[in-house]
């Protein structure tokens, strides 16, 4: 039985870490050949741990001008990028009266500015080879809704569904296929920063954290993995091939729970 993504290149941003990696994983498991693009010291160590074929680029995807020398690299190596995932992030919890412009700034800067340069190369390197391609950007359920404490993060997240929606009115004429996938509180290490800082925020525990976070959850527990990734093989694949501009929640049941 023939592969999902047999035969097809993959750029994912973040990709040596968290839902990054876990996206590359399964592409590769479908066939694809990936290159990981991350900030990470170890991303090339990693990328070794996905195959032969696979990539590593060390990439701060703030950077304009290294962003285009890692998609053209990653272009040479695999003959072209059919697939994109700007996924790169960082999270900052704290107040919005207590969090400084330069930190809200940051967090925009690598969330929302860097997925616009990445699409915006990625964009342009569909556009040239004519033969289409599929978007995928990480938003997340506080794309959807805010919350405490989460001020630059919601911000960041809320304008990349907008930026995804214009993308893919622009992009479908030339078969490039532009969506969000949307975590919710799925088992990464950036969740568990956040137990570990709003424990401190709040004075409690960080068991305390994480069971009233679960608790909300219907199906009772935080997203694995491998859940997730399933989401962004079907928009990669040809299985979503008239899904185009839409925010897709991976919650658990928590927006109805």
């Amino acid at each position: 039985m023939a592969k999902l993504l047999e035969g097809q290149a993959a750029f994912i941003t973040g990709g040596a870490q968290g839902i990054g990696l876990a996206v590359a994983r399964a592409m590769v498991a479908e066939g694809a050949r990936v290159c990981i693009a991350d900030v990470q010291q170890d991303t090339e160590t990693t990328a070794a741990t996905l195959g032969a074929d696979a990539l590593g680029l060390r990439l701060d995807v703030t950077d304009a001008v290294a962003t285009d020398k890692a998609i053209e690299t990653a272009a040479r190596r695999f003959g072209r990028i059919d697939i994109a995932v700007p996924n790169a992030g960082i999270l900052l919890l704290k107040t919005g009266t207590d969090m400084t412009p330069e930190e809200f700034r940051r967090v925009l800067d690598v969330n929302l500015t860097g997925a616009f340069i990445t699409t915006r190369a990625l964009g342009h390197h569909m556009m040239t080879d004519g033969k289409g391609g599929r978007i995928i950007m990480t938003s997340s359920l506080f794309g959807i809704r805010g919350g405490r404490e989460n001020a630059a993060y919601s911000a960041s997240k809320f304008g990349m569904i907008g930026m995804m929606q214009s993308f893919a009115a622009e992009l479908a004429p030339h078969g490039i296929l532009v969506n969000c996938v949307c975590p919710g509180q799925m088992d990464t290490q950036m969740i568990r920063q956040l137990f570990r800082e709003r424990a401190q925020l709040r004075g409690i525990s960080e068991a305390e954290v994480a069971a009233g976070l679960t608790s909300r959850i219907p199906v009772g527990h935080l997203g694995p993995m491998d859940h997730l990734a399933g989401t962004y093989l079907y928009l990669a694949s040809d299985l979503s091939r008239y899904v185009t501009g839409q925010s897709i929640i991976v919650d658990g049941g928590w927006q109805v729970g």
